[in-house]
């Protein structure tokens, strides 16, 4: 008798590689459809008969220089699905391989097989225990071509190879990143006081604005070094132009209430302060918007975009600006009535 499946099981595994912090900066996977001939669904991994599936997840930095896939299973049975994870064997399939090409078109311009490799425990999550596998493809002079060229009109494809399963495959579009056209470099605004207003193009559908900052904290014999972040602004792109106001104040009273006073704390300095701006295609924004609204015991998974497998494959662009911190700025954050207590300096 089969046993039943348990699509919690499943969904639990895939949320647990969703990126936890803005942008996303974590590795993941999507895909549209794939368009390799001999890649047939040969296999229903959404179906309740079915009974262990393959699970493929990235997202690609198409403009970062490392891309990676995660490759596992699903996992079945009684008890928690926290116990299963602890088991290589219930992740991992070991003679897994994987391939990356790039296509402009019908043409495939570049294509590269993804070397397994270990990962230092993910923590927190659900794989918290050695070993932690997935395949990566790092930029070198045998795979710039994977890396470099224009982005428009281009296509990533997965295709992963496990004995016993039908071809694996996927696909997602890769867009251009955003270019920031305001403010340009002779921005002299108050950055925590005066309005600001950016303005940028972007190419994919989908575009967020996160704020990341970058300061120290001052102890009496060490300095630890961290970052704040937060997303100011997500929508559906129109026509290719995004405008978003920000007032000074507001930023500030960001700051005032996601850092902490610490007595032990002799200053804070802040060394930079960016805009980031993330481009997402459909299928990531759709993904994201089930899972915002799916209830964590929801029966079945909300999408998969794979053949012959669950998961996701897709691509994501993010590009980060620096913003000039003038002195105005600094007495701003200094001084100001929502952050004076916290003690920045710029000396």
């Amino acid at each position: 008798m089969k046993k039943p499946f348990k699509p919690y099981q499943l969904k639990t595994l895939l949320l647990s590689f969703l990126p936890s912090c803005p942008p996303a900066l974590c590795l993941l996977v999507s895909t549209m459809g794939l368009v390799v001939p001999s890649c047939n669904n040969e296999i229903d991994p959404i179906s309740p008969d079915s009974q262990v599936y393959p699970v493929v997840y990235s997202v690609l930095e198409v403009n970062r220089d490392t891309l990676a896939v995660r490759v596992t299973h699903s996992f079945q049975g009684r008890g928690s699905a926290l116990d299963y994870a602890r088991f290589e064997d219930s992740l991992y399939y070991p003679y897994a391989r994987v391939w990356l090409e790039k296509w402009n078109g019908d043409l495939r311009v570049a294509k590269a097989e993804l070397v397994k490799t270990r990962l230092s425990p993910k923590v927190p999550g659900i794989f918290v225990e050695d070993p932690n596998w997935q395949f990566i493809v790092i930029r070198s002079p045998d795979t710039e071509t994977l890396f470099s060229g224009t982005l428009s009109n281009l296509e990533y494809h997965l295709s992963v190879e496990i004995p016993g399963i039908p071809l694996i495959c996927a696909s997602t579009k890769a867009y251009p990143q955003a270019q920031l056209q305001s403010p340009r470099l002779s921005f002299t605004s108050n950055l925590f006081l005066d309005p600001l207003q950016f303005e940028w193009s972007n190419p994919a559908p989908y575009s967020e604005m996160y704020f990341r900052m970058y300061y120290s904290d001052i102890y009496q014999d060490t300095s630890i070094n961290r970052t704040l972040s937060w997303r100011e602004y997500h929508s559906v792109v129109q026509e290719n132009r995004v405008i978003e106001s920000v007032f000074g104040q507001d930023l500030m009273k960001r700051i005032a209430g996601q850092v902490k006073n610490d007595p032990l704390v002799k200053y804070r300095h802040v060394t930079a302060f960016q805009i980031v701006i993330v481009g997402i295609p459909e299928d990531l924004y759709d993904y994201r918007q089930m899972i915002a609204v799916a209830p964590s015991d929801q029966i079945g998974f909300p999408m998969t975009n794979m053949i012959n497998a669950i998961g996701l494959f897709t691509s994501q662009t993010l590009v980060a600006f620096n913003l000039p911190i003038d002195s105005r700025s600094q007495d701003s954050i200094m001084n100001g009535k929502h952050t004076k207590h916290l003690n920045f300096r710029f000396y």
